[in-house]
């Protein structure tokens, strides 16, 4: 009786290395779009057996709970819960009905990338969970009556000349706050105008702000699409100031703005449509802005606004790894 156990359970362990040395790499894909890299062992009428990615032993998975059976070298074994193949010792014996399995391996193929899938699985982060780096330019659209020109001059209720606006954003990646996914970043713009009545003003503004993604929400869209709104507070000072030759309406008490400077704090807020590009680390942004910033001297005590529309190109700050891996 001893010998027979001990035979069987050489048996056992011969049967068992036999099944390792031939497992095949596969894909299980469930119904409900989950999915299991692993190696497979054996397959037979009501299970398939893997070895799932980081463990040592197989695992049984029923037939009845799986979509399909993708083996590295093209073959199908298990399509919508039918078994056309089975396998074992790393041959593939085809069901008893070969009209299905022949019809199914013709009209059914998905090619597997292991190192794809790999990497899918352990570097999951898509582009907008990464720290960015955007050139942004745009173009004021609107303004407030305090930047349209007044009598006498002959542009008088049109929009002073206003510059377009450059700049660059920082900008950290996105953390799940509640229903939204909300990114911290910083900003650095230009902007100017030129008014008979204001003086010609060159400034630049510094701030930070707050991005909030809906796409949590708006879930609907395509992965790659996103609706964000963002608002933020800055500090605007000024690179290049001219009134001396403009008609400035100075207030009771002020008889020259040869010392005047300007500076001052502001917001801004507004709105983005981003597109990510899906193989390389690139995103575009349509945005459009609302800027509140102080006048020119010297009323910067209170504020003026302008609306603007732009594009962003935003490089995905992402280290790229295929390349060393190759190497």
């Amino acid at each position: 009786m001893p010998n027979f156990v001990k035979n069987l359970i050489r048996v056992l362990i011969f049967s068992t290395s036999l099944s390792f040395l031939f497992a095949l790499h596969g894909k299980i894909v469930f119904y409900d779009g989950t999915y299991v890299l692993g190696k497979v062992t054996k397959v037979d009428e009501s299970s398939v057996y893997i070895i799932p990615v980081g463990l040592d032993t197989p695992e049984g998975v029923l037939v009845g709970n799986i979509d399909s059976l993708n083996m590295e070298n093209g073959m199908v074994p298990v399509l919508n819960s039918n078994v056309t193949y089975f396998y074992q010792g790393g041959t593939f014996t085809p069901n008893n009905d070969d009209w299905m399995a022949s019809n199914i391996q013709k009209n059914y193929h998905e090619h597997i990338n292991l190192e794809e899938e790999f990497q899918a699985l352990n570097d999951p982060k898509k582009h907008w969970n990464y720290f960015n780096f955007s050139l942004l330019g745009g173009i004021p659209l609107f303004v407030a009556n305090s930047l349209k020109e007044v009598e006498p001059s002959p542009r008088e209720g049109q929009m002073a000349d206003m510059g377009p606006n450059i700049g660059i954003n920082i900008q950290f990646p996105y953390y799940p706050v509640g229903p939204v996914d909300i990114s911290p970043g910083l900003r650095f713009m230009t902007f100017s105008y030129k008014a008979d009545h204001l003086g010609d003003l060159k400034a630049l503004q510094i701030g930070t702000f707050t991005n909030i993604d809906l796409r949590p929400i708006l879930y609907f869209f395509p992965e790659n699409l996103h609706l964000t709104v963002d608002a933020g507070i800055n500090f605007n000072i000024a690179t290049d100031l001219d009134q001396m030759d403009y008609n400035i309406d100075l207030p009771i008490g002020v008889t020259s703005l040869k010392d005047e400077t300007y500076s001052g704090p502001g917001i801004h807020f507004g709105s983005s449509l981003d597109y990510y590009l899906t193989n390389i680390p690139i995103a575009f942004k349509l945005f459009f802005n609302a800027n509140v910033v102080p006048q020119t001297p010297p009323f910067t005590s209170t504020f003026t606004y302008f609306g603007n529309v732009g594009l962003s190109m935003v490089l995905i700050l992402k280290r790229n790894t295929k390349n060393n891996a190759n190497r």
